[in-house]
């Protein structure tokens, strides 16, 4: 049931009608979905914004994204809420929205200021992952925010490297287009041209051999 509080404005003297929130937590808020709870939570406690409901709890925008609620995670973007937190394996709400491919979560974190070139405990970057999982409109949606084809991996490989594994035509003609140098090496001395032919990825050799 929904409790109602009275919040009274002294400075024009208006009495007004504000819902409490239905759920004891945003965390809560966030799993169900409920955008309009979300709004009362960050209404009435500010700091709910960049922090859950629960100890433990992760930022609320992480779990937004993690959950793959674009509507809360946008809301909470444009709040104001903290858009480079990491979670333990060292990944950003930006990593986070291309777990979830999820360009347009993906967008918003750019405009915010979300780091683009931040390396996660695998030492990836999101580039990197949207390059693996051939996530085509994530990787431009990446790089008109600002991702940099020329940020190395831990082994010392670009995006391109990641996508020659597996990635299509078009996202490889992508990164070519933006000036990815096809000749980088890794730590273990392999061309993304060595990959693609390693794992037999006919659309990149045929690409990345006439290079």
């Amino acid at each position: 049931m929904k409790f109602i509080k009275r919040l009274f404005l002294l400075s024009c003297g208006v009495a007004t009608l504000q819902a409490a929130p239905v759920y004891a937590t945003i965390d809560e808020a966030i799993a169900k979905g409920d955008i309009k709870d979300v709004r009362l939570h960050v209404a009435a406690n500010p700091k709910s914004l960049n922090k859950g409901g629960r100890e433990n709890s992760r930022p609320p925008l992480e779990q937004a994204v993690m959950r793959n609620k674009t509507e809360i995670a946008v809301f909470l973007i444009d709040t104001g809420a903290e858009t480079n937190s990491t979670t333990p394996s060292k990944r950003t709400p930006l990593h986070l929205a291309v777990d979830r491919n999820n360009p347009q979560v993906a967008a918003a974190l750019l405009k915010a200021r979300a780091k683009p070139n931040e390396r996660d405990a695998e030492g990836w970057t999101p580039l990197h992952h949207a390059a693996a999982k051939n996530q085509l409109e994530m990787a431009r949606t990446l790089l008109a925010g600002g991702a940099d084809l020329a940020t190395l991996s831990e082994l010392g490989g670009t995006p391109l490297h990641e996508a020659a594994a597996s990635g299509g035509a078009e996202l490889i003609r992508l990164f070519l287009e933006h000036k990815v140098d096809p000749k980088v090496k890794s730590k273990q001395g392999v061309t993304a041209l060595d990959i693609a032919k390693e794992y037999k990825n006919q659309p990149a050799i045929d690409i990345l051999s006439k290079l």
